[in-house]
C-alpha cells in the first residue's frame, strides 16, 4: 500500500545449488521479492545483480529480459496454463519418459492416470478442467522438466493437502540434488525446514511528512 516499503532493507544472496526460503507475515513483500528476482518488477531502491564466477556483478536491469527468463522457472500461486494438451503445457517436444518421471515426483501422474486421453488431454485457458491443486502440480512438473538454473516457487503447497505437499518437498529436493537454485516463498513449516537458508522479509512504513 501507499506509504509502505515491502520488502524494506532486504539483503538476499542466492547461491547455486541451494534452497532459500522467504518467510514473514502477509504483506511483508515476499511475493514482490520473488518478482524482483524474476525481473518482472524494477526495485524502487537498491539493485538486483547477477554474478558469474570471476566476473563483476551485472545489474539485472541491464540484461535483456528474455535472456534472463530463459534461465528461470517460475511457479506462481496462479500458474499460467494455456489452451492445449497437458503435455504441451508442461514441455513441448520432451520425450514421454522424462515427462512421466517428473509427473511421478509431483503427483501429476495420478491425475493423468484418471484421464482417458492421458497426456493428450486438452485443458482450457487458465487450466479450465483442472482443480486448483492439479494446476499447481502441472506447473511444478513444468519447472522440474525445464533446464533452468533458478526455480522460483511462490507458496507452491498453498492449495495442497499434506500428502500432496510431500510431493512438492520431493520435487524441491530433486531440484537441489540436480544442482539447481530454488527460491521459495513459504509459510508452512515443512517447506521452511527443507531450506538451506531462511530469509525473513519485513515491510516498513514511511514516516509521515509534516503538513
Amino acid at each position: 500500500g501507499r506509504g509502505v516499503s515491502a520488502p524494506a532493507g532486504l539483503t538476499l544472496e542466492l547461491r547455486p545449488g541451494r534452497v532459500v526460503a522467504l518467510a514473514g507475515p502477509s504483506g511483508a513483500g515476499k511475493s514482490t521479492t520473488a518478482q524482483l528476482v524474476l525481473g518482472l518488477l524494477p526495485p524502487d531502491a537498491g539493485t538486483v545483480t547477477i554474478q558469474l564466477p570471476g566476473h563483476a556483478p551485472v545489474d539485472l536491469a541491464g540484461i535483456a529480459p528474455e535472456s534472463w527468463w530463459d534461465q528461470v522457472s517460475w511457479v506462481p500461486q496462479r500458474p499460467v496454463i494455456l489452451p492445449g494438451t497437458l503435455a504441451a503445457n508442461v514441455a513441448a517436444g520432451v520425450d514421454r519418459a522424462r515427462l512421466d518421471a517428473a509427473a511421478a515426483l509431483t503427483g501429476l501422474d495420478q491425475v493423468i492416470a484418471g484421464l482417458s486421453e492421458g497426456w493428450e488431454t486438452h485443458v482450457g485457458h487458465g487450466g479450465v478442467g483442472l482443480s486448483v491443486g492439479q494446476r499447481q502440480r502441472l506447473a511444478l512438473t513444468r519447472a522440474l522438466v525445464a533446464d533452468t538454473a533458478l526455480v522460483v516457487l511462490d507458496e507452491p503447497s498453498a492449495h495442497l493437502d499434506a500428502q500432496s505437499e510431500q510431493r512438492v518437498l520431493d520435487a524441491v529436493e530433486s531440484m537441489r540434488a540436480g544442482g539447481r537454485t530454488v527460491l521459495v516463498v513459504a509459510h508452512r513449516r515443512t517447506l521452511l525446514s527443507l531450506a538451506d537458508e531462511i530469509v525473513l522479509v519485513h515491510a516498513e512504513a514511511h514516516a509521515e511528512e509534516p503538513s
